[in-house]
């Protein structure tokens, strides 16, 4: 450096350091006032969520692993001019190995620069002390003096706008004086500001020290107040309204034993807000559940939640989280917003956040996969304890910040599957527990169970469904692991929501091939080969639920099955190298005669059916004894695909029978690994190579996005969509839209079986909206239907004698017709039936 150079940078560096004493900051956290606890403050974003705490008036890093850090949310470096940041700091544990604790500045994201984006992928400029002895500034670096305590000490950075860049200065003292200073020039200075232990991104990790922070004062003309970016008290709140019945959570963080431990749910009326309930906050899940009943949903309901923070001085600070409960929209078609697998190298998937703003459906729909294990680029813990779940919990918080500003105002439908409970996939036994030495060191082809603790597995339950209708029969599965499905009426629309991975058995008990018991990489001869008696898919308690689903149609016009994954084989291509499986047994399709029974279940309702799961969108035609005799199912896009797969039918010579008419390839009747008759009208297979630098070029690049789906109750219709993750709404369609969509089709198509005959015709009286029930003369229903008019023809699938019951499920009213003979062609003269 010339001397002239460094008497101006002598100069700047007197200026910064002296500022940081003078000039009043623009941010001051000392913790002083927060009581202890693991969630510091609704300013300040720590990750890994459980590495953290509030601890006497400071802030410690209670983990040892690499880039564990504490994100300043409403503060960042975006002007111009100078910045003094300064902080005490010290270790307290030093640990088996060395590390690294300061400052990281700057911090930019390549893709968004999103506050949600940069705290989780942001980089910036590394300012600290190596715990061998030195001060550095990235790469560079300077001694410490003999004696240095590392145990307690100031570290101040100052920064100075030059014409090409920034001059930037740090400097370290402890309480005898000793210091070291070290000076440098960068190019770029905007974006966050974190606090940070152990900057290291890769490497083995566990061992290191861990230090504590305090007093991080802030103060420059480089800074700019953000407040927007908090993120807390109240995190996120789902809702959902159901025949009269409001269910609500609250999301909150891990506050402490000395916090305010209730949350406040209030309603506007006529200009006041009046609390309707008070809720203790969960001691496990940190979720607050109201349930209003003979709740008016005739018309929308402004709420507020409510929470009075108590800080440790006196002081209550009350915070307030508001939106809208939406009236039961049944004067319109009801749209469906369908989301699935949120993989965090799309994260905070803000393109996909805002077109699905613009969608703007009336429900949301998100089918599992909220959060994935790698999530968040900090490791899974599976031994039981409270920090078990405060892992989860903080990878769980990425989905509510996310999508939070969408749930406030609409009802909000959330599975958790297999990932959620830390396990790439799930066959659960009805409860079956198994340990983490069996998981991972006994025969991993003998899996089957959950590994997680058990009070680990009921916040899953507790945080994705407690704001659910009551489940049907709310019983543990075994070693008391909790259920949650149920149905939900919203818009005429009857939804059964169902656990398809609880109960399924587990593919042990069948596989007689080398490697995953999972992978079926041969073709088989016969279902029969992958058959035992028992096997389970959907459980008989399920099989029970939707015997009474099918059958229960008060206030619905319509039928709609939620799981989380597909009853189909439907993809043949796995993961980044392409690996071909014949069959998937993690899928819905397996076991075949389990999976039979259920869409025949289902097709009695002429339930449509939406899942997610599989990271590819498809939409199928289920077939049980010929193609296209069932319903139609619609696999969402994935909101960010991690795991990629594909289904390259052409690829491989398939033979192309029934090919719709839009002429995409590997589409048709297809015959699946488990002998399941798939119509595939519509697929979308990510691109052959994904790689991209940027993040969201690289979701979209993987078939990542979201499905609408619109129930027309009045005309009976169904109407399909694939939207792209990065696509523009207000530009092209077909540029928007995975090819193969928009599908619009009736819903009598969700019986598709070929037409036998014909039941007279009836002319129905005294309702406007009847439900038509056709039992054989078995005394077993064939199917329901509720008519949109008041004639209908029932049609059967066999000639015989049968039963008709016609009703309006709201009033109570019905008429049975017995031993009425069908016909095989419709018959002109009609069958009156008077309500």
């Amino acid at each position: 450096m010339k001397p002239s150079v460094r008497i101006i940078h002598y100069f700047i560096a007197l200026l910064i350091l002296s500022s940081c004493g003078s000039e009043k900051p623009a941010y001051l956290k000392n913790f002083d006032d927060i009581n202890n606890r693991v969630w510091v403050d609704k300013d300040i974003y720590t990750i890994p969520l459980e590495d953290w705490r509030v601890n006497n008036g400071r802030l410690e890093c209670t983990g040892s692993i690499n880039n564990m850090k504490a994100v300043v949310l409403t503060q960042l470096l975006n002007g111009t001019g100078n910045l003094a940041i300064s902080v005490q700091m010290g270790a307290y544990e030093m640990g088996e190995k060395e590390g690294t604790a300061g400052l990281r500045i700057g911090l930019q994201d390549q893709t968004e620069n999103n506050i949600k984006s940069l705290v989780y992928y942001g980089k910036g400029i590394d300012i600290g002390v190596h715990t061998s002895g030195y001060l550095f500034i990235n790469e560079e670096k300077e001694q410490l003096p003999n004696g240095f305590s590392l145990e307690n000490f100031k570290l101040v950075v100052g920064a100075e706008e030059l014409v090409d860049g920034y001059f930037l200065k740090a400097q370290v003292e402890d309480k005898k004086g000793n210091k070291a200073i070290i000076e440098t020039e960068v190019k770029e200075l905007k974006g966050g500001i974190s606090m940070v232990n152990n900057f290291q991104r890769r490497g083995k990790s566990l061992g290191m020290p861990k230090f504590w922070f305090d007093d991080l004062s802030l103060a420059g003309a480089m800074l700019e107040k953000q407040k927007e970016n908090s993120f807390g008290p109240i995190l996120w709140s789902m809702y959902t309204l159901s025949k009269g019945t409001m269910k609500m959570t609250a999301q909150m963080p891990p506050i402490g034993a000395d916090d305010e431990q209730n949350v406040e749910l209030q309603l506007e009326k006529e200009g006041t807000w009046e609390t309707v309930a008070t809720e203790g906050i969960l001691k496990d899940a940190r979720i607050a559940t109201f349930k209003l009943e003979n709740f008016d949903d005739t018309k929308a309901h402004k709420y507020r939640l409510v929470y009075n923070e108590k800080r440790n001085n006196g002081k209550i600070e009350p915070y307030f989280y508001e939106g809208e409960i939406q009236a039961d929209p049944k004067d319109k078609p009801l749209l469906i917003g369908g989301l699935t697998c949120q993989e965090w190298q799309g994260y905070p998937y803000q393109p996909l956040v805002n077109n699905l703003a613009k969608s703007n459906p009336d429900l949301l729909y998100f089918s599992g996969d909220q959060l994935y294990e790698g999530n968040g680029g900090y490791p899974i813990r599976r031994e039981p304890g409270e920090k078990t779940i405060i892992n989860y919990l903080g990878k769980w918080n990425m989905f509510g910040w996310a999508f939070g500003d969408l749930m406030r105002n609409r009802p909000t439908i959330c599975l958790p599957d297999d990932h959620e409970v830390y396990q790439g996939n799930l066959w659960g036994e009805g409860g079956k527990k198994v340990t983490v030495e069996q998981w991972y060191d006994g025969n991993p082809d003998d899996r089957s169970g959950y590994v997680q603790p058990v009070d680990m597995l009921n916040v899953v339950v507790k945080t994705n469904a407690a704001h659910l209708p009551d489940p049907y029969d709310a019983t543990p599965m075994d070693n008391d692991i909790m259920v949650y499905y149920s149905d939900l009426v919203y818009g005429n629309v009857s939804f059964g929501i169902v656990m398809d991975r609880a109960f399924k058995s587990g593919p042990e008990k069948v596989s007689w091939w080398e490697g995953r018991s999972d992978h079926l990489k041969e073709p088989i001869d016969s279902p029969s080969q992958l058959e035992k008696p028992g096997l389970k898919l959907l459980g008989d308690r399920q099989l029970e639920f939707l015997e009474h689903w099918v059958n229960d149609w008060e206030g619905a016009k319509m039928k709609c099955l939620l799981t989380q994954t597909v009853f189909a084989s439907c993809a043949t291509h796995h993961g980044p190298d392409k690996m071909y499986l014949h069959g998937d047994l993690d899928t819905g399709g397996w076991p075949k005669s389990a999976r039979d029974k259920a869409v025949k279940l289902i097709r009695k309702a002429h339930a449509f059916h939406i899942v997610g799961d599989q990271h590819i969108p498809v939409l199928v035609q289920y077939g049980i004894d010929d193609y296209q005799d069932a319903g139609w199912v619609f696999v969402t896009p994935a909101i960010s695909v991690g795991y990629e797969r594909r289904f390259k039918a052409d690829e491989l010579g398939w033979a192309v029978k029934n090919r719709p008419e839009h002429g995409l390839p590997n589409t048709g009747n297809y015959l699946d690994a488990f002998h399941n008759k798939n119509y595939i009208y519509a697929i979308s297979n990510p691109t052959e190579d994904t790689k991209d630098p940027n993040r969201y070029q690289k979701a979209q690049k993987r078939a990542s996005g979201y499905g609408l789906i619109t129930f027309d109750t009045e005309a009976l219709t169904i109407d399909t969509d694939a939207i792209r993750f990065l696509a523009d709404l207000d530009g092209k369609p077909e540029e928007a839209r995975y090819p193969g969509w928009p599908k619009k089709f009736d819903n009598e198509e969700n019986y598709g079986k070929k037409v036998a005959g014909w039941l007279p015709t009836l002319e129905i009286k005294g309702t406007e909206s009847p439900l038509v029930k056709v039992i054989d003369d078995n005394g077993e229903l064939v199917y329901a239907y509720r008519a949109n008019s008041n004639t209908y023809a029932p049609r059967v699938f066999k000639l015989g004698a049968y039963t008709i019951e016609v009703s309006e499920p709201e009033s109570g009213k019905s008429r049975k017709f017995e031993h009425i003979n069908s016909m095989v062609h419709k018959d002109t003269k009609m069958l009156t039936c008077v309500l």
